[in-house]
């Protein structure tokens, strides 16, 4: 085209080859998005396994689809099973990580009993594993001994991960510390299994009639809050774990917020003991009068449990004392074959 030339440009070509790089570019992407897909979910699913796999290598592991910050590999499970115990761990993982965190990167590893005993190591000889947490490997294994225990093994379990990870953003280079830690772990189970209101009614007559006058404790009067650090791995058979000091807790953070939590020195949680203490106290009537009529309904609480265990025994007395029942006379049944007289 000459330097004075009016003609103007082909738009058709253009847009021809405008439309082909457009088309390569949008081929270019969606290719590389599902390969990259297919590269990442492989991936994952290989990656929770072999977290289990390290630490037990004769278990024949696999990934369990979870939806939470925590991935969960099982062996010896049906898919229903598996599943099952992945939502368990979702709920409870996904309930540590927004109050305590340290969810993130977590693996939990649930076997059959038949397929656990690769944990034996880990346990005396003659002895099952039912429960290890590595918190600073950030792994949780359990074996399925009894089923209707994974649960409370999971609630109970992942808290410990959770603080020993918010140990180490406070600077508590050996972990969180006990007693608290557990009791803050019986917290969770407690909620988790809806024995919460009963765990605080049962406290409530206890520190009653344990302590009239609340009010006159000092800071050494309390329980020792911040005392040992957990061992790692540590072992536990859920049966086992179950307090009603997680109440304690539920006042606390009912009282300061999820916060308090970060907050594991002696002091703080021996002023919170004492306030737990005098809120109980003040549930019931003042002065000696509340004292007498606290201890009647603890009176009154052990006599109805007698009277209820001697009425079950008279019962059974006189089921094992009744005397049989004669079989009944065949011949007020029978046809008589005889005839007349």
């Amino acid at each position: 085209m000459s330097q004075g030339s009016t003609s103007k440009p082909d738009l058709a070509f253009s847009a021809r080859i405008c439309g082909g790089r457009v088309d390569w570019v949008r081929q270019s992407i969606l290719l590389a998005l599902g390969a990259l897909i297919v590269f990442l979910l492989p991936g994952v699913a290989v990656a929770d396994e072999s977290r289990c796999a390290e630490m037990f290598p004769d278990v024949p592991w696999r990934t369990s689809p979870s939806q939470g910050p925590a991935t969960v590999a099982t062996a010896g499970m049906n898919e229903a099973t598996a599943q099952r115990f992945t939502d368990d761990v979702d709920r409870i993982a996904g309930l540590v990580e927004g109050e305590i965190g340290g969810m993130e990167g977590t693996a939990v590893c649930l076997a059959t009993p038949e397929l656990s005993d690769g944990f034996s190591g880990l346990v005396v000889p003659g002895q099952r594993l039912h429960a290890a947490v590595f918190a600073e490997e950030k792994v949780f294994a359990i074996s399925a001994v009894e089923t209707r225990m994974v649960n409370d093994a999971i609630a109970f379990g992942l808290p410990q991960i959770g603080l020993r990870e918010l140990a180490e953003e406070l600077g508590l280079e050996d972990g969180y510390p006990e007693p608290l830690g557990s009791t803050i772990a019986h917290w969770y189970l407690a909620r988790d299994i809806g024995r919460l209101d009963q765990y605080r009614s049962e406290m409530t007559v206890t520190i009653y009639l344990d302590d009239v006058t609340p009010e006159d404790r000092t800071i050494e009067d309390a329980m020792v809050w911040v005392g040992d650090r957990k061992e790692d791995p540590y072992l536990y058979d859920p049966q086992f774990v179950g307090s009603q000091m997680g109440v304690f807790i539920d006042f606390a953070v009912a009282k300061e917020g999820a916060e308090i939590l970060r907050q594991p020195d002696q002091v703080t949680w021996a002023e919170l003991e004492k306030a737990w203490r005098i809120s109980i106290r003040d549930q019931f009537p003042r002065g000696d009068f509340g004292l007498w009529w606290g201890v009647g309904i603890f009176v009154g609480f052990i006599a109805l449990a007698i009277l209820l265990a001697w009425g079950r025994r008279r019962q059974k007395r006189r089921e094992a004392t009744r005397r049989p029942t004669p079989p009944a006379d065949e011949s007020l049944f029978g046809s008589d074959a005889g005839g007349g007289s």
